[in-house]
């Protein structure tokens, strides 16, 4: 999972630690629950596959990138090098006879038991993909429900991990610039703007 700098919105720059604990989280809970389940490590390489061709293509590009970067071929390294749209496509009905429902009591311990379907994760989990898609490419997000998409991301990363969920929200600042709005920071950067000869 690649970081990321500070530009964007500030709603889009609030929203970067829960989004990136998600993806942590999602990853590292997907891979071990199958690792252990397929008693194989390198399950995203078993033969034979347990991954649909497309993924295997993902994960084909995940290890040459890690070659490109001269970075040692571990499978801690692979996980971390995938994508959400990767691990979230384990969440398909083209997953459901191999990997679901056997899964998903211990790949989302926390979740109510009554809403822990694939369908839900798979819904809630491609959701949050496609906010943090227009986040990380710096797309408008601002006329989008942010706070409710906000605690369902945290919610969601509760399902794998009360922890990390409790840790980000020590660091998280979004509701403090959801709150604020959007204003304060425009007018800070038309100042800086006519103060630099850029507006007049």
């Amino acid at each position: 999972m690649c970081s990321h700098g500070t530009s964007g919105t500030p709603f889009s720059v609030a929203l970067y630690p829960a989004i990136q604990a998600l993806e942590i989280a999602l990853g590292n809970s997907l891979n071990a629950t199958i690792a252990e389940a397929f008693d194989n490590p390198w399950w995203l390489d078993a033969n034979p596959p347990i991954l649909k061709p497309q993924e295997q293509e993902s994960v084909k590009k995940a290890k040459e990138e890690l070659a490109r970067q001269r970075k040692p071929l571990e499978v801690g390294r692979v996980v971390a090098e995938l994508s959400l749209g990767f691990w979230t496509s384990l969440l398909d009905a083209r997953y459901e006879q191999l990997l679901w429902p056997r899964l998903l009591q211990p790949t989302f311990l926390h979740m109510p038991r009554h809403a822990r379907t694939r369908k839900n994760l798979s819904s809630r989990f491609n959701q949050i993909r496609h906010l943090r898609n227009r986040v990380f490419h710096h797309e408008p997000i601002w006329r989008r429900d942010l706070d409710r998409q906000h605690t369902e991301i945290l919610e969601a990363v509760g399902w794998i991990s009360p922890s990390l969920r409790d840790t980000i929200r020590i660091v998280d600042r979004f509701s403090e610039v959801y709150t604020l709005g959007s204003n304060p920071h425009r007018e800070r950067l038309f100042r800086f703007l006519r103060e630099s000869g850029y507006l007049r």
